[in-house]
């Protein structure tokens, strides 16, 4: 019996579905296991160093996704095309969609991340988010399966908050990082920039800055500028 377009698409798209699950089981053997279970988020920070963690769970397993560092040279490779969600299915799309999954699956491994969907639950809000896992760097942001994975990182925190960005007589902070600069040391710059008011709308004004270097003062101003 001759294939319909239609079971013709689906049959690909879930064919695109299982290679992108069994790569990521070859990146990380297991990761579709993790479904359910609970992963940390560390909340420390060096200008801010805490204890405390965000407890997420790990809602799916999507298999891989393109790394960031990668996507113009993965976007090449594949003419740019994408795989369509959803419209007509014709026999060009058909034709387009058998191309995309062979070109797909001549990818490098090192052009993927494994990808999660990731939940968290507050007394008045969901927060939904993504997350990424690398081989070679682990979970990004701050993510872990264990607290004790942190200790390092929050001792290093704390010590460096000591040593650079608590408050102190004779100090001030840079207004860019947050570093304690010596009084006698800090660099001031006139920061231009627009605001707004019920009265005049938009206009330009400026203040005096204070940084603890001018490459701090020109990244604000920057940032300022849009």
């Amino acid at each position: 019996m001759k294939e319909l377009l239609a079971d013709k698409y689906i049959r690909l798209k879930n064919e695109l579905d299982d290679y992108k699950m069994a790569i990521a089981e070859q990146m990380y053997p297991g990761c579709k296991g993790l479904v359910g279970k609970t992963i940390y988020e560390c909340r420390s920070r060096k200008q801010y160093p805490t204890d405390e963690f965000y407890e997420w769970k790990i809602d799916e397993c999507y298999g891989i996704t393109t790394k960031d560092s990668k996507r113009h040279e993965v976007a090449k490779l594949m003419g740019g095309y994408s795989f369509p969600a959803g419209g007509k299915v014709t026999k060009k799309l058909i034709s387009e969609c058998e191309e995309y999954v062979r070109k797909y699956k001549e990818l490098p491994i090192d052009t993927f991340d494994v990808f999660f969907s990731i939940v968290r639950y507050d007394e008045k809000w969901k927060s939904s988010s993504g997350l990424r896992y690398s081989p070679e760097t682990g979970f990004e942001r701050n993510f872990g399966l264990d607290k004790s994975d942190f200790d390092e990182k929050i001792k290093a925190d704390k010590e460096e908050y000591e040593r650079t960005y608590k408050p102190r007589e004779g100090y001030v902070k840079c207004e860019r990082c947050g570093k304690q600069v010596p009084e006698n040391e800090v660099v001031k710059y006139k920061l231009i920039y627009q605001a707004w008011d019920y009265q005049r709308g938009r206009y330009v004004t400026s203040r005096i800055g204070a940084f603890c270097s001018g490459e701090c003062a020109m990244n604000e101003q920057m940032s300022l500028e849009g």
